[in-house]
């Protein structure tokens, strides 16, 4: 399950603390408002996520999350401001929400029309400012929690 796999993540990021930079976790009104505002239901591990570290920079990589309220007064690593400015900028699909943009011209979003076998999001693929025709939405992890333990391993190695 994907909780098992954040809750590694959780522990590598705990072992190399020296590593963290987070934001302190949201609130549960916070996290409630994001999702209303994006018009999505977050998955369990990402709400966690949420709860634990608003958002997180762990070495060079940067989770986007959410963690104060005013989220059109914000900037990047908002999920919120991020996502609803590429939804304005190159009419980014509503079933999308950024979580990494590892600034290579993709960005790594939660995937809310293609789920896996909980009926969570998996993480694809988005290239900004392509026709949806021509997205492929390429499968990168099955979830939040799998995305997560991935880019922490990574970083450490």
């Amino acid at each position: 399950m994907s909780i098992e796999k954040y809750n590694q993540a959780k522990n590598l990021i705990e072992e190399n603390d020296y590593l963290v930079d987070d934001f302190g976790g949201a609130s549960d009104t916070i996290i409630e408002k994001a999702q209303v505002v994006l018009d999505v239901n977050f998955p369990e591990d990402y709400k966690t996520f949420l709860a634990d570290y608003g958002a997180l920079t762990f070495g060079s990589i940067e989770i986007y999350g959410v963690f104060k309220e005013d989220f059109e007064d914000s900037g990047i690593p908002d999920t919120v401001w991020s996502t609803m400015n590429e939804r304005k900028l190159v009419d980014m699909p509503k079933h999308l929400t950024i979580l990494l943009n590892p600034g290579m011209g993709e960005l790594y979003c939660l995937n809310f029309a293609d789920l896996n076998s909980h009926n969570e999001p998996k993480v694809t693929s988005y290239y900004p400012g392509f026709p949806e025709t021509s997205q492929q939405n390429e499968v990168l992890y099955d979830s939040f929690g799998e995305f997560l333990l991935d880019m922490i391993k990574e970083e450490i190695e």
